[in-house]
Protein backbone atom coordinates (compact mmCIF):
# COMPACT_ATOMS: atom_id res chain seq x y z
CA UNK A 1 0.00 0.00 0.00
CA UNK A 2 1.22 3.59 -1.12
CA UNK A 3 1.45 6.27 1.44
CA UNK A 4 1.11 10.01 1.57
CA UNK A 5 0.87 10.23 -2.00
CA UNK A 6 0.25 13.41 -3.99
CA UNK A 7 -3.50 14.46 -5.53
CA UNK A 8 -2.38 13.43 -9.27
CA UNK A 9 -0.98 10.17 -8.02
CA UNK A 10 -4.44 9.71 -6.29
CA UNK A 11 -6.30 10.47 -8.85
CA UNK A 12 -3.93 8.21 -11.19
CA UNK A 13 -4.75 5.05 -9.37
CA UNK A 14 -7.94 5.48 -9.60
CA UNK A 15 -7.96 5.69 -13.09
CA UNK A 16 -5.82 2.58 -13.11
CA UNK A 17 -7.85 0.06 -10.44
CA UNK A 18 -11.45 1.48 -11.42
CA UNK A 19 -13.59 0.24 -13.92
CA UNK A 20 -16.98 1.34 -16.02
CA UNK A 21 -19.94 -0.33 -14.54
CA UNK A 22 -22.35 -2.48 -17.36
CA UNK A 23 -24.51 -0.56 -19.45
CA UNK A 24 -28.40 -0.35 -19.65
CA UNK A 25 -30.79 0.77 -21.72
CA UNK A 26 -33.51 3.08 -20.31
CA UNK A 27 -35.77 5.51 -21.38
CA UNK A 28 -34.76 9.22 -22.25
CA UNK A 29 -36.90 10.15 -19.67
CA UNK A 30 -34.91 8.27 -16.57
CA UNK A 31 -31.68 9.55 -17.95
CA UNK A 32 -30.77 12.61 -16.75
CA UNK A 33 -27.38 13.15 -15.15
CA UNK A 34 -26.45 9.26 -16.15
CA UNK A 35 -23.63 8.58 -19.03
CA UNK A 36 -23.63 7.61 -22.16
CA UNK A 37 -22.31 4.43 -22.81
CA UNK A 38 -22.25 4.76 -26.45
CA UNK A 39 -23.04 7.51 -29.11
CA UNK A 40 -26.63 8.64 -29.31
CA UNK A 41 -27.74 9.56 -33.07
CA UNK A 42 -30.67 11.12 -34.20
CA UNK A 43 -33.50 9.40 -35.39
CA UNK A 44 -34.70 12.04 -37.91
CA UNK A 45 -33.99 14.71 -39.94
CA UNK A 46 -34.57 17.94 -38.24
CA UNK A 47 -36.49 19.63 -39.01
CA UNK A 48 -38.41 16.50 -40.35
CA UNK A 49 -40.21 18.29 -42.60
CA UNK A 50 -39.92 21.89 -44.12
CA UNK A 51 -41.67 24.17 -41.60
CA UNK A 52 -43.34 27.89 -41.69
CA UNK A 53 -40.97 29.61 -38.70
CA UNK A 54 -44.06 32.20 -38.97
CA UNK A 55 -47.64 32.36 -39.16
CA UNK A 56 -48.42 33.52 -42.21
CA UNK A 57 -49.36 32.38 -45.77
CA UNK A 58 -47.12 29.74 -47.73
CA UNK A 59 -46.89 30.90 -51.71
CA UNK A 60 -44.23 30.73 -54.94
CA UNK A 61 -42.00 33.75 -54.63
CA UNK A 62 -41.80 33.81 -58.52
CA UNK A 63 -45.20 35.06 -58.25
CA UNK A 64 -44.46 37.83 -56.25
CA UNK A 65 -41.75 38.68 -57.96
CA UNK A 66 -42.88 41.69 -60.14
CA UNK A 67 -45.17 43.01 -57.08
CA UNK A 68 -45.21 46.47 -56.39
CA UNK A 69 -47.92 48.81 -53.76
CA UNK A 70 -49.30 49.97 -57.47
CA UNK A 71 -49.12 46.59 -59.01
CA UNK A 72 -49.28 44.14 -56.13
CA UNK A 73 -49.75 39.92 -56.91
CA UNK A 74 -53.11 38.79 -56.16
CA UNK A 75 -52.56 35.33 -55.17
CA UNK A 76 -56.24 33.28 -54.56
CA UNK A 77 -56.15 31.58 -50.96
CA UNK A 78 -56.87 27.91 -51.40
CA UNK A 79 -56.67 26.29 -47.69
CA UNK A 80 -55.26 26.17 -44.35
CA UNK A 81 -51.99 25.07 -42.64
CA UNK A 82 -52.60 24.02 -38.80
CA UNK A 83 -49.45 22.83 -36.96
CA UNK A 84 -49.86 18.99 -36.34
CA UNK A 85 -50.58 15.68 -38.05
CA UNK A 86 -52.09 15.99 -41.47
CA UNK A 87 -54.56 13.76 -43.60
CA UNK A 88 -52.16 14.40 -46.90
CA UNK A 89 -49.11 16.59 -47.66
CA UNK A 90 -51.07 20.25 -49.22
CA UNK A 91 -49.83 21.57 -52.32
CA UNK A 92 -50.15 24.42 -54.38
CA UNK A 93 -50.01 25.58 -57.83
CA UNK A 94 -48.88 28.99 -59.71
CA UNK A 95 -50.87 32.01 -58.29
CA UNK A 96 -52.60 30.20 -55.35
CA UNK A 97 -50.85 30.27 -51.44
CA UNK A 98 -52.56 28.98 -48.13
CA UNK A 99 -52.81 29.93 -44.63
CA UNK A 100 -50.15 28.50 -42.58
CA UNK A 101 -49.45 28.69 -39.02
CA UNK A 102 -45.90 28.55 -37.09
CA UNK A 103 -44.45 24.74 -37.21
CA UNK A 104 -46.71 23.85 -40.43
CA UNK A 105 -45.83 22.10 -43.07
CA UNK A 106 -45.48 24.32 -45.96
CA UNK A 107 -47.29 22.74 -49.00
CA UNK A 108 -45.35 21.54 -51.87
CA UNK A 109 -45.06 23.55 -54.35
CA UNK A 110 -44.63 26.45 -51.90
CA UNK A 111 -40.78 28.04 -51.18
CA UNK A 112 -41.68 31.02 -49.22
CA UNK A 113 -43.74 32.38 -46.29
CA UNK A 114 -45.15 36.26 -46.39
CA UNK A 115 -45.74 36.71 -42.50
CA UNK A 116 -49.25 37.43 -40.95
CA UNK A 117 -48.26 41.15 -40.45
CA UNK A 118 -47.00 42.23 -43.77
CA UNK A 119 -49.87 40.54 -45.64
CA UNK A 120 -53.29 41.93 -46.59
CA UNK A 121 -56.57 39.81 -47.99
CA UNK A 122 -59.72 40.73 -49.60
CA UNK A 123 -62.54 38.16 -50.12
CA UNK A 124 -60.62 34.75 -50.41
CA UNK A 125 -57.68 36.77 -52.20
CA UNK A 126 -53.80 37.54 -50.56
CA UNK A 127 -52.53 40.68 -51.72
CA UNK A 128 -48.65 41.01 -51.81
CA UNK A 129 -47.00 44.48 -52.44
CA UNK A 130 -43.74 43.44 -52.83
CA UNK A 131 -41.52 40.57 -54.20
CA UNK A 132 -41.13 37.73 -51.05
CA UNK A 133 -37.62 36.16 -51.49
CA UNK A 134 -37.64 32.51 -51.73
CA UNK A 135 -36.85 30.83 -48.84
CA UNK A 136 -38.01 33.49 -46.62
CA UNK A 137 -39.10 31.87 -43.31
CA UNK A 138 -38.99 28.55 -44.31
CA UNK A 139 -37.33 26.18 -42.17
CA UNK A 140 -35.79 23.40 -44.69
CA UNK A 141 -35.44 19.73 -43.86
CA UNK A 142 -32.77 18.53 -42.54
CA UNK A 143 -31.10 22.37 -42.06
CA UNK A 144 -30.10 21.59 -38.19
CA UNK A 145 -28.98 18.30 -38.71
CA UNK A 146 -29.73 14.71 -40.44
CA UNK A 147 -30.69 11.47 -39.33
CA UNK A 148 -27.59 9.76 -38.10
CA UNK A 149 -25.97 12.91 -36.76
CA UNK A 150 -24.21 12.06 -33.17
CA UNK A 151 -26.53 14.39 -31.09
CA UNK A 152 -23.99 13.37 -27.78
CA UNK A 153 -20.78 10.96 -27.55
CA UNK A 154 -20.03 7.77 -25.42
CA UNK A 155 -18.89 9.70 -22.09
CA UNK A 156 -20.53 12.43 -21.79
CA UNK A 157 -23.00 13.21 -18.69
CA UNK A 158 -26.33 13.60 -20.19
CA UNK A 159 -28.34 17.44 -18.67
CA UNK A 160 -31.53 18.75 -19.37
CA UNK A 161 -29.67 20.09 -23.02
CA UNK A 162 -28.80 16.81 -24.10
CA UNK A 163 -32.45 15.38 -23.20
CA UNK A 164 -34.40 17.87 -24.57
CA UNK A 165 -32.13 17.38 -28.28
CA UNK A 166 -32.43 13.86 -27.82
CA UNK A 167 -35.92 14.08 -27.55
CA UNK A 168 -36.84 16.39 -30.76
CA UNK A 169 -34.31 14.44 -32.65
CA UNK A 170 -36.40 11.11 -31.91
CA UNK A 171 -34.46 9.50 -29.47
CA UNK A 172 -36.93 7.51 -27.21
CA UNK A 173 -33.93 5.47 -25.64
CA UNK A 174 -30.18 5.46 -24.62
CA UNK A 175 -27.55 2.88 -23.16
CA UNK A 176 -25.97 4.65 -20.56
CA UNK A 177 -23.65 3.18 -17.67
CA UNK A 178 -25.74 1.42 -14.46
CA UNK A 179 -26.14 4.67 -12.07
CA UNK A 180 -24.21 3.35 -8.80
CA UNK A 181 -25.12 1.97 -5.70
CA UNK A 182 -23.61 3.39 -2.94
CA UNK A 183 -23.25 2.70 0.83
CA UNK A 184 -22.41 5.33 2.98
CA UNK A 185 -20.98 4.67 6.35
CA UNK A 186 -20.24 7.12 8.97
CA UNK A 187 -19.10 6.48 12.68
CA UNK A 188 -18.39 8.01 15.98
CA UNK A 189 -19.88 7.01 19.49
CA UNK A 190 -19.54 11.16 19.80
CA UNK A 191 -21.94 11.57 17.00
CA UNK A 192 -26.03 11.95 17.01
CA UNK A 193 -28.57 13.54 15.02
CA UNK A 194 -29.77 17.01 14.89
CA UNK A 195 -32.32 17.44 17.35
CA UNK A 196 -31.40 15.14 19.67
CA UNK A 197 -30.69 17.25 23.12
CA UNK A 198 -26.28 17.16 23.53
CA UNK A 199 -24.88 15.02 26.59
CA UNK A 200 -21.58 16.25 27.26
CA UNK A 201 -18.74 15.16 24.54
CA UNK A 202 -21.59 14.57 21.70
CA UNK A 203 -21.86 16.51 18.40
CA UNK A 204 -24.22 16.54 16.25
CA UNK A 205 -23.85 14.79 12.34
CA UNK A 206 -23.15 16.94 9.50
CA UNK A 207 -21.28 13.83 7.80
CA UNK A 208 -24.36 11.72 6.51
CA UNK A 209 -26.49 14.99 5.40
CA UNK A 210 -23.47 16.36 3.62
CA UNK A 211 -22.65 13.13 1.83
CA UNK A 212 -26.19 11.65 0.75
CA UNK A 213 -27.31 15.14 -0.33
CA UNK A 214 -24.03 16.02 -2.22
CA UNK A 215 -24.74 13.05 -4.10
CA UNK A 216 -28.55 13.46 -4.59
CA UNK A 217 -27.56 16.91 -5.59
CA UNK A 218 -25.34 15.37 -8.40
CA UNK A 219 -28.53 13.02 -9.64
CA UNK A 220 -27.63 10.22 -7.25
CA UNK A 221 -30.69 8.05 -5.77
CA UNK A 222 -29.62 4.82 -5.26
CA UNK A 223 -27.76 6.05 -1.79
CA UNK A 224 -27.98 3.63 1.33
CA UNK A 225 -26.50 5.47 4.83
CA UNK A 226 -25.78 3.69 8.34
CA UNK A 227 -24.02 5.30 11.56
CA UNK A 228 -21.54 2.97 13.00
CA UNK A 229 -20.23 2.79 16.89
CA UNK A 230 -16.29 2.60 17.59
CA UNK A 231 -16.55 -1.11 17.81
CA UNK A 232 -14.33 -3.22 15.72
CA UNK A 233 -16.62 -6.15 15.03
CA UNK A 234 -19.61 -3.64 14.17
CA UNK A 235 -17.57 -2.25 11.52
CA UNK A 236 -16.55 -4.98 10.06
CA UNK A 237 -20.44 -6.67 9.54
CA UNK A 238 -21.63 -3.32 8.32
CA UNK A 239 -18.90 -2.94 5.83
CA UNK A 240 -19.32 -6.40 4.64
CA UNK A 241 -22.38 -5.68 3.96
CA UNK A 242 -21.81 -2.81 2.28
CA UNK A 243 -19.83 -3.56 0.24
CA UNK A 244 -21.95 -7.09 -1.18
CA UNK A 245 -24.76 -4.86 -1.85
CA UNK A 246 -23.06 -1.56 -3.98
CA UNK A 247 -20.75 -0.73 -6.39
CA UNK A 248 -19.13 2.27 -4.06
CA UNK A 249 -18.35 2.34 -0.52
CA UNK A 250 -17.79 5.81 1.14
CA UNK A 251 -17.01 5.70 4.98
CA UNK A 252 -16.36 9.06 6.89
CA UNK A 253 -14.09 8.58 10.10
CA UNK A 254 -12.17 6.36 11.60
CA UNK A 255 -9.37 5.96 8.94
CA UNK A 256 -6.87 8.09 11.13
CA UNK A 257 -4.31 6.61 13.73
CA UNK A 258 -6.27 6.57 16.80
CA UNK A 259 -7.24 3.89 19.20
CA UNK A 260 -10.96 4.00 18.04
CA UNK A 261 -10.22 4.53 14.55
CA UNK A 262 -11.56 1.19 13.37
CA UNK A 263 -12.41 1.53 9.46
CA UNK A 264 -8.85 0.25 8.44
CA UNK A 265 -8.65 -2.85 10.68
CA UNK A 266 -12.58 -3.44 9.79
CA UNK A 267 -11.50 -2.97 5.79
CA UNK A 268 -9.09 -5.76 5.90
CA UNK A 269 -11.03 -7.77 8.18
CA UNK A 270 -13.30 -8.60 5.16
CA UNK A 271 -10.60 -8.83 2.29
CA UNK A 272 -10.26 -5.13 1.24
CA UNK A 273 -7.21 -4.64 -0.48
CA UNK A 274 -5.50 -1.27 0.08
CA UNK A 275 -4.26 0.94 -2.62
CA UNK A 276 -2.83 4.31 -0.60
CA UNK A 277 -3.53 5.92 2.44
CA UNK A 278 -3.02 9.40 3.07
CA UNK A 279 -2.51 12.43 0.14
CA UNK A 280 -0.85 15.47 0.27
CA UNK A 281 -3.35 17.56 0.70
CA UNK A 282 -4.76 20.05 3.49
CA UNK A 283 -7.60 19.31 4.53
CA UNK A 284 -8.00 15.66 4.08
CA UNK A 285 -4.68 14.06 4.49
CA UNK A 286 -5.96 10.83 6.38
CA UNK A 287 -7.90 9.21 2.92
CA UNK A 288 -8.06 5.87 2.42
CA UNK A 289 -8.74 4.18 -1.26
CA UNK A 290 -8.83 -0.11 -1.62
CA UNK A 291 -10.77 -2.60 -3.41
CA UNK A 292 -12.60 -5.64 -2.90
CA UNK A 293 -12.61 -7.26 -5.97
CA UNK A 294 -13.18 -4.67 -8.64
CA UNK A 295 -15.49 -2.45 -6.54
CA UNK A 296 -14.18 0.73 -4.46
CA UNK A 297 -13.91 1.68 -0.83
CA UNK A 298 -13.05 5.14 0.03
CA UNK A 299 -12.39 5.90 3.22
CA UNK A 300 -12.92 9.72 4.14
CA UNK A 301 -11.36 11.57 7.08
CA UNK A 302 -14.50 12.82 10.03
CA UNK A 303 -14.14 16.13 9.80
CA UNK A 304 -16.65 17.50 7.74
CA UNK A 305 -14.85 20.86 6.33
CA UNK A 306 -12.34 17.68 4.61
CA UNK A 307 -15.38 15.49 3.76
CA UNK A 308 -16.94 18.30 1.83
CA UNK A 309 -12.98 18.43 -0.06
CA UNK A 310 -12.83 14.65 -0.77
CA UNK A 311 -16.27 14.69 -2.36
CA UNK A 312 -15.62 17.55 -4.64
CA UNK A 313 -12.59 16.29 -5.76
CA UNK A 314 -11.42 12.49 -5.10
CA UNK A 315 -15.10 11.08 -4.92
CA UNK A 316 -16.19 13.06 -8.17
CA UNK A 317 -13.25 11.40 -9.85
CA UNK A 318 -13.97 8.10 -8.59
CA UNK A 319 -17.85 8.24 -9.75
CA UNK A 320 -17.05 9.85 -13.19
CA UNK A 321 -14.56 6.58 -13.49
CA UNK A 322 -17.18 4.14 -12.42
CA UNK A 323 -19.76 5.85 -15.10
CA UNK A 324 -17.31 6.01 -17.72
CA UNK A 325 -17.11 9.42 -18.35
CA UNK A 326 -14.21 10.49 -21.61
CA UNK A 327 -13.53 13.17 -19.15
CA UNK A 328 -13.53 12.48 -15.44
CA UNK A 329 -13.79 15.36 -12.82
CA UNK A 330 -12.66 17.27 -11.30
CA UNK A 331 -12.98 20.22 -13.67
CA UNK A 332 -10.53 23.11 -13.21
CA UNK A 333 -10.61 26.46 -14.25
CA UNK A 334 -7.85 29.23 -13.58
CA UNK A 335 -8.99 32.09 -11.33
CA UNK A 336 -6.95 35.21 -9.70
CA UNK A 337 -6.37 35.06 -6.07
CA UNK A 338 -8.41 38.58 -5.11
CA UNK A 339 -5.83 38.09 -1.92
CA UNK A 340 -2.64 36.68 -0.78
CA UNK A 341 -3.27 33.19 0.66
CA UNK A 342 -0.86 31.24 3.21
CA UNK A 343 0.33 28.15 1.59
CA UNK A 344 0.98 24.52 3.28
CA UNK A 345 4.89 23.79 3.39
CA UNK A 346 4.46 20.34 2.49
CA UNK A 347 0.83 20.00 1.45
CA UNK A 348 -1.35 21.93 -1.08
CA UNK A 349 -4.27 23.18 0.16
CA UNK A 350 -7.81 23.18 -1.14
CA UNK A 351 -9.42 26.23 0.04
CA UNK A 352 -12.93 27.15 0.28
CA UNK A 353 -13.71 30.40 -1.21
CA UNK A 354 -16.43 32.63 -3.27
CA UNK A 355 -15.55 33.56 -7.29
CA UNK A 356 -16.58 36.87 -9.26
CA UNK A 357 -16.11 38.31 -12.49
CA UNK A 358 -14.65 41.82 -13.00
CA UNK A 359 -13.30 42.99 -15.76
CA UNK A 360 -13.59 39.74 -17.21
CA UNK A 361 -11.19 38.18 -15.34
CA UNK A 362 -12.98 35.16 -12.79
CA UNK A 363 -11.41 36.03 -9.55
CA UNK A 364 -11.44 34.02 -6.32
CA UNK A 365 -11.97 35.12 -2.37
CA UNK A 366 -10.31 33.03 0.54
CA UNK A 367 -13.28 32.66 3.02
CA UNK A 368 -13.22 32.47 6.47
CA UNK A 369 -13.21 29.39 8.97
CA UNK A 370 -10.64 26.72 6.87
CA UNK A 371 -10.34 24.90 9.48
CA UNK A 372 -11.24 21.00 8.57
CA UNK A 373 -13.87 20.64 11.61
CA UNK A 374 -15.77 24.17 10.25
CA UNK A 375 -18.31 24.12 7.56
CA UNK A 376 -20.50 27.13 8.27
CA UNK A 377 -18.66 28.97 5.48
CA UNK A 378 -20.21 26.36 3.19
CA UNK A 379 -23.04 28.45 2.56
CA UNK A 380 -21.69 31.03 0.62
CA UNK A 381 -18.56 28.63 -0.73
CA UNK A 382 -19.14 28.15 -4.45
CA UNK A 383 -14.96 27.59 -5.22
CA UNK A 384 -12.72 24.95 -4.24
CA UNK A 385 -9.38 26.96 -5.14
CA UNK A 386 -5.92 24.43 -5.48
CA UNK A 387 -2.94 26.19 -3.81
CA UNK A 388 0.60 24.56 -4.15
CA UNK A 389 2.66 23.73 -1.34
CA UNK A 390 5.52 25.65 -0.59
CA UNK A 391 6.82 27.98 1.84
CA UNK A 392 5.26 31.99 2.42
CA UNK A 393 2.03 33.39 0.78
CA UNK A 394 0.99 33.05 -2.56
CA UNK A 395 0.55 36.96 -3.41
CA UNK A 396 -2.59 38.58 -4.77
CA UNK A 397 -3.21 38.33 -8.19
CA UNK A 398 -1.83 34.93 -9.00
CA UNK A 399 -3.52 32.27 -10.96
CA UNK A 400 -5.02 29.35 -9.68
CA UNK A 401 -6.69 26.41 -10.66
CA UNK A 402 -10.22 26.01 -8.98
CA UNK A 403 -13.38 23.87 -8.85
CA UNK A 404 -16.86 25.27 -9.28
CA UNK A 405 -18.94 24.04 -6.74
CA UNK A 406 -22.20 25.64 -7.79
Amino acid sequence: MKELISVDEAFRLYSKHISPLPAEEVELERALYRVLAEDALSAVDLPPFPQSAMDGYALRAQDTQSATPERPARLKLVGEVPAGALPEIPRIGPGEAVRIFTGGHVPEGADAVLRQEDARVEDGILVVEEPVPPGRDVRRRGEELSAGFQIARGGERLTAGHIAALAIAGVAAVRVRREPRIAVLTTGDEVVPPGRALEPGQVYDANAPLIASWLRERGYSRITTEHLPDDLGRTADALARALEGSDLVLTAGGVSVGERDFVLKAAERVGVRPVFWKVKQQPGKPLFFGLFGEKPLLGLPGNPGSVFVCLATHVRRVLDLLEGCAEPGPRFYEGILREPLERSPERERWVRARWTVRDGKIELEPLSKQRSHMISNLTECTALVRAPAGEGRLPEGSALPWVPLR
